[in-house]
Protein backbone atom coordinates (compact mmCIF):
# COMPACT_ATOMS: atom_id res chain seq x y z
CA UNK A 1 0.00 0.00 0.00
CA UNK A 2 2.84 2.39 0.84
CA UNK A 3 4.42 1.77 -2.57
CA UNK A 4 1.18 2.68 -4.31
CA UNK A 5 0.88 5.82 -2.20
CA UNK A 6 4.48 6.85 -2.91
CA UNK A 7 3.87 6.30 -6.61
CA UNK A 8 0.69 8.41 -6.47
CA UNK A 9 2.50 11.26 -4.75
CA UNK A 10 5.36 11.19 -7.26
CA UNK A 11 2.92 11.06 -10.16
CA UNK A 12 0.87 13.99 -8.87
CA UNK A 13 4.06 16.01 -8.39
CA UNK A 14 5.18 15.19 -11.94
CA UNK A 15 1.82 16.13 -13.37
CA UNK A 16 1.83 19.37 -11.37
CA UNK A 17 5.02 20.34 -13.17
CA UNK A 18 3.47 19.53 -16.56
CA UNK A 19 -0.02 20.87 -15.96
CA UNK A 20 -0.01 23.78 -13.56
CA UNK A 21 -3.42 23.77 -11.98
CA UNK A 22 -4.69 27.30 -11.78
CA UNK A 23 -7.22 27.55 -8.97
CA UNK A 24 -8.78 30.93 -8.19
CA UNK A 25 -8.43 32.11 -4.60
CA UNK A 26 -12.19 32.64 -4.54
CA UNK A 27 -12.91 28.91 -4.99
CA UNK A 28 -15.34 27.60 -2.38
CA UNK A 29 -14.39 24.10 -1.25
CA UNK A 30 -16.68 21.50 0.33
CA UNK A 31 -16.35 20.94 4.09
CA UNK A 32 -14.71 17.57 3.47
CA UNK A 33 -11.83 19.33 1.70
CA UNK A 34 -11.38 21.70 4.64
CA UNK A 35 -11.42 18.77 7.06
CA UNK A 36 -8.69 16.85 5.21
CA UNK A 37 -6.67 20.02 4.60
CA UNK A 38 -6.75 20.84 8.32
CA UNK A 39 -5.05 17.51 9.01
CA UNK A 40 -2.05 18.49 6.83
CA UNK A 41 -0.04 20.47 9.36
CA UNK A 42 2.73 21.66 7.02
CA UNK A 43 0.23 22.98 4.44
CA UNK A 44 -0.57 26.10 6.49
CA UNK A 45 2.97 27.43 5.98
CA UNK A 46 2.82 27.13 2.17
CA UNK A 47 1.97 30.06 -0.13
CA UNK A 48 -1.73 30.58 -0.82
CA UNK A 49 -1.63 29.41 -4.43
CA UNK A 50 0.04 26.15 -3.36
CA UNK A 51 -2.58 25.64 -0.65
CA UNK A 52 -5.27 26.04 -3.29
CA UNK A 53 -3.62 23.41 -5.49
CA UNK A 54 -3.49 20.98 -2.58
CA UNK A 55 -7.18 21.61 -1.90
CA UNK A 56 -7.87 20.99 -5.59
CA UNK A 57 -6.17 17.58 -5.40
CA UNK A 58 -7.95 16.70 -2.16
CA UNK A 59 -11.27 17.54 -3.81
CA UNK A 60 -10.39 15.51 -6.91
CA UNK A 61 -9.50 12.47 -4.81
CA UNK A 62 -12.72 12.83 -2.79
CA UNK A 63 -14.71 12.86 -6.03
CA UNK A 64 -12.85 9.72 -7.13
CA UNK A 65 -13.88 8.11 -3.81
CA UNK A 66 -10.32 7.52 -2.62
CA UNK A 67 -10.33 6.45 1.06
CA UNK A 68 -9.86 9.39 3.47
CA UNK A 69 -6.72 7.92 5.03
CA UNK A 70 -5.11 7.68 1.59
CA UNK A 71 -6.17 11.22 0.70
CA UNK A 72 -4.69 12.58 3.94
CA UNK A 73 -1.40 10.75 3.39
CA UNK A 74 -1.23 11.89 -0.24
CA UNK A 75 -1.96 15.49 0.75
CA UNK A 76 0.79 15.38 3.40
CA UNK A 77 3.24 14.02 0.88
CA UNK A 78 2.22 16.58 -1.70
CA UNK A 79 2.60 19.42 0.81
CA UNK A 80 6.06 18.15 1.76
CA UNK A 81 7.09 17.90 -1.90
CA UNK A 82 5.80 21.40 -2.68
CA UNK A 83 7.60 22.82 0.33
CA UNK A 84 10.92 21.83 -1.23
Amino acid sequence: MADALDYAIRRITELEKLLYVSVPDSTVWPREVALVFSQVEEAAQLPGHVQQRIRYHINRMLLERVPLTDITEAARGLAAAMRK
